[in-house]
């Protein structure tokens, strides 16, 4: 079951003003409040630029004739928990932010990280390891150059790297190219980067390849002045995360939206809606 959020706009340019625009989110609280009748309410936020065909549209709107495969999946999954989730589009630092402070409950695609222990939780096996099996999907990270570049990336190492290398603020890949001992630029978005690179301001840049792929082809003046380099940077399980305060307060819940994406996705009902989006 699906409910539109409403968008708060600019309530989010404070931390004060964050509280306020989700003070009544929170009073109401994960659970079935005042109605014993209603369903169970999760407050869910993801990123506000398209990752095609996982979300689709740009900004604060959910058009839920074609959402993506993503809010296909949880919208299957709420329907057979009896579990209303509440979406909400942010830029992703944003995102990150409400989770770690209980201003949303979740929030996705979210891939696993050390340094993201303290801000989120995953789905773990009982030995404590993730579960990629109870993940949302799997996606790659790329690198893009200008033509005629000589670097090189031959999966574990670069080869003529002689600049930073650009990726979007906060993206797990930025941290990974750091512990390579790459110099990274981060920015608030895809096309920024993808413009500092055509204008030489960065060596490369480190991108999830469903999200710059649509947007090189929106652009080809910029298309047909990079290209994309292989093996992929990484490929990673991405998943669904919950805030530390959700998952203390209700961990069996958590537990069961897990299994059920993992389900949902196995399921011919899901596998049908895929189908429609090729």
């Amino acid at each position: 079951m699906l409910r539109r959020a409403a968008l708060t706009g600019l309530a989010f340019l404070s931390v004060g003003l964050i509280a306020a625009a989700t003070s009544a989110a929170a009073d109401e609280g994960f659970g079935q409040g005042s109605n014993p009748g209603a369903p169970t309410q999760v407050r869910l936020v993801y990123e506000v630029d398209p990752n095609p065909p996982r979300t689709l549209g740009t900004g604060t709107a959910v058009d839920w004739s074609k959402p993506g495969l993503t809010l296909e999946l949880l919208r299957l999954v709420g329907k057979r928990l009896d579990v209303d989730f509440v979406f909400q589009r942010v830029p992703w630092k944003r995102g990150l932010f409400m989770v770690q402070h209980g201003f949303a409950d979740g929030l996705f695609h979210t891939s696993y990280v050390a340094e993201r222990e303290p801000l989120l939780t995953y789905p773990r096996r009982p030995d404590g390891s993730i579960d990629d099996s109870r993940q949302i999907f799997s996606q790659s990270y790329v690198l893009y150059v200008k033509k005629g570049s000589p670097l090189r990336w031959d999966g574990k190492a670069f080869e003529a790297l002689d600049g930073p290398v650009g990726a979007v603020a906060s993206y797990a890949v930025a941290d990974d190219l750091r512990r390579l001992g790459v110099q990274v630029e981060e920015e608030r978005s895809t096309i920024i980067n993808l413009r500092k690179l055509i204008e030489g301001r960065i060596a490369a840049d480190a991108e999830l390849q469903t999200m710059a792929d649509p947007e090189i082809r929106r652009h080809p003046e910029i298309a047909v002045q990079i290209e994309k380099l292989e093996p992929p940077l990484r490929t990673k399980p991405y998943f669904l995360t919950f805030s530390h305060q959700f998952q203390d307060a209700a961990p069996a819940l958590a537990e069961r939206i897990w299994d059920a994406i993992a389900s949902v996705n196995a399921s011919p009902e899901f596998k049908a809606i895929v189908e429609t989006y090729e």
